[in-house]
């Protein structure tokens, strides 16, 4: 999506760029992963935002723990079970029936943002800024949307939307929270995404296949199947691996996706 791409998807964009032209577009307050500029002018840390995400992710894994065992020290309390809710009529479909259409609401809350996530990205213009910003942040910038807060936003929302899937996880899934309970799926995810090439609708089919693998675990031990627990661990992230050997050739990355966003720079 080119500068011109951009400028006949925004209507109102003929205005922005002429106020754009007139002044100058300030900093916001609002930055992104470690990428700001001071009061002063000085230059900003542009440090790799996949690096720090990657830290900021081990140093909350840590902190959780520690946090955990301050509050309850060797044992964990169990949670009642969550309430679910069922579709009458579609949770009696066999063999699926009871696994996608008599879960807790937040389970339909996903289903439901799958659907406003795909149409947002299409059709609004915070959509369009999003992909913007990560594809072309040169052309937002001209049409006088701020590059950093476009991306901060989008970083606090996903971020916010991580941390319901981490508490249904914990309060809803298991009953109990043990830290590093994840155990790497998180990463799983982001494959997922790249996988799906920016389709929410293919997130979320990669999503179910992979919630499959990881469900093998159980399933080969209600079977009786006597197979080590670290191999059965294993199964999801050799999924993974040989899913970017089949499929990572096409792969689609925006170009700018964890770049720092400097304007002028080529």
């Amino acid at each position: 999506m080119g500068a011109s791409d951009y400028q006949r998807t925004s209507p109102a964009n003929e205005f922005l760029l002429e106020d754009f032209r007139q002044r100058t577009v300030k900093q916001p307050a609002i930055e992104h992963s470690f990428d700001f500029k001071d009061d002063r002018g000085g230059k900003k840390l542009l440090l790799d935002q996949i690096v720090v995400g990657i830290a900021i992710t081990l140093a909350a894994e840590g902190a959780t723990s520690v946090l955990q065992g301050a509050e309850f020290g060797t044992s964990y309390p169990r949670l009642p079970a969550a309430p679910t809710v069922s579709i009458p009529l579609l949770d009696r479909i066999p063999i699926f029936g009871d696994s996608l259409f008599q879960q807790p609401l937040v389970v339909y809350l996903g289903f439901g943002l799958i659907g406003l996530t795909a149409w947002l990205l299409r059709n609004s213009r915070p959509g369009l800024n999003v992909r913007a910003a990560g594809q072309r942040p040169q052309a937002l910038d001209a049409a006088g949307v701020s590059v950093v807060t476009t991306r901060s936003l989008a970083v606090m929302t996903t971020g916010a939307l991580a941390g319901l899937g981490g508490g249904y996880l914990a309060i809803a899934g298991a009953g109990i929270f043990v830290p590093f309970m994840t155990q790497g799926q998180g990463y799983i995810a982001i494959v997922i995404c790249m996988l799906a090439r920016g389709r929410p609708l293919w997130v979320l089919i990669g999503a179910f296949i992979f919630g499959m693998s990881l469900q093998l675990a159980t399933a080969l031990q209600i079977a009786g199947v006597n197979i080590s627990t670290d191999v059965i661990n294993m199964i999801p992230f050799v999924a993974v691996i040989l899913s970017l050997i089949l499929f990572a050739r096409g792969d689609f990355l925006p170009p700018a996706l964890a770049q720092p966003y400097v304007r002028g720079a080529r």
